[in-house]
This record gives structure tokens, C-alpha cells and sequence, in this order.
């Protein structure tokens, strides 16, 4: 009895020193969950500027990438700057959805103050909150009371997500 006691007492000692130097700790088998934020704006930003020179009699329409599959577009911040040959003359400035016909923002002109080279100036400059899915496409419009033409440039910015 006594020689199966310290059997018992040897095997305990050797898994003891055993398990000291091969053993694994237990916090290295806990993995740390890896997050990130794939819909972070500053991780997907998005600007695109464009122009339109040649509008169509009462209005002049800047046409905008259509937004990818799987991606949501989030449009944050517009301004545009329009060139117009007398003052008075927007009427209106939209941003819809080409595809849908829907408006997403009406937004204010401001005109410049003094004229430059003959052309009344101006501006628009909002944050707004405006979204399209997959295959829509933005699209600024500036409607205007003249025949005359005028310039237009415009920028949107904002962010895309992406879409299970």
C-alpha cells in the first residue's frame, strides 16, 4: 500500500513540474475580439465635384456617379457655386434621386455680393442628411427664370456604407 502511495505521490510531482513548463497559460488561449468600424465615414469618404456649362433652357442638371452595388450612399455637406448673367434670376436648387424622381434636399442660394466679369455670382453652401442605395443616382438641379446660359459648379460629399 505504502509503494502505490508514492507511486500516486511521483505521478502527481511529474504532471505538477510537467504542467509548470508545458502547460499554456490560460489567458493566451483567450484571443482578443477584433473590431472595427467598416461604416466609419472617415474610412469611406466620398466627394465628387462636377460642372455643368451648357443648361438646357431653365435649368442646368449636374448628373452624380451611380452609387455601387452593396453600397449605401450617405451625402452630408453640398455647395455649389453658380455664374449667372443677371441677379434674380434661381429660381430653385435641388438634390433628388435620378432614379427615383424623389427630392432629398431643397437648398438656398445666396448671391454674392458686387458682379464679376459681367456675371452675378452665387452660392450655396448646407449641411444636409440625404441617402441612395445601390444603382440610384444624385443629381443637382438648378432651375433658373433666364434663357440665358450660365455655369455651375457642384460638390457633395459624404460617406458609404456598406450593405449586407
Amino acid at each position: 500500500m505504502k509503494n502505490k502511495t508514492f507511486q500516486f505521490a511521483g505521478m502527481l510531482a511529474l504532471l505538477a513540474v510537467g504542467g509548470k513548463y508545458y502547460a499554456v497559460p490560460a489567458y493566451a488561449q483567450v484571443k482578443a475580439a477584433i473590431v472595427q468600424s467598416r461604416d466609419e465615414p472617415a474610412r469611406n469618404f466620398y466627394s465628387v465635384s462636377l460642372s455643368c456649362q451648357t443648361p438646357t433652357f431653365g435649368y442646368c442638371v449636374t448628373d452624380f456617379p451611380v452609387v455601387p452595388s452593396g453600397k449605401r450612399l450617405i451625402i452630408q455637406h453640398e455647395s455649389a457655386l453658380m455664374s449667372m448673367p443677371t441677379a434674380g434670376t434661381i429660381t430653385s436648387l435641388d438634390l433628388r434621386n435620378k432614379t427615383t424622381g424623389a427630392i432629398g434636399a431643397f437648398l438656398s442660394p445666396t448671391q454674392m455680393p458686387g458682379a464679376y466679369a459681367n456675371a452675378v455670382y452665387y452660392a450655396s453652401n448646407e449641411n444636409i442628411l440625404v441617402s441612395f442605395d445601390a444603382g440610384q443616382q444624385p443629381e443637382f438641379i438648378v432651375f433658373t427664370n433666364s434663357s440665358a446660359n450660365f455655369t455651375t459648379v457642384t460638390t457633395i460629399s459624404g460617406y458609404m456604407i456598406d450593405i449586407p
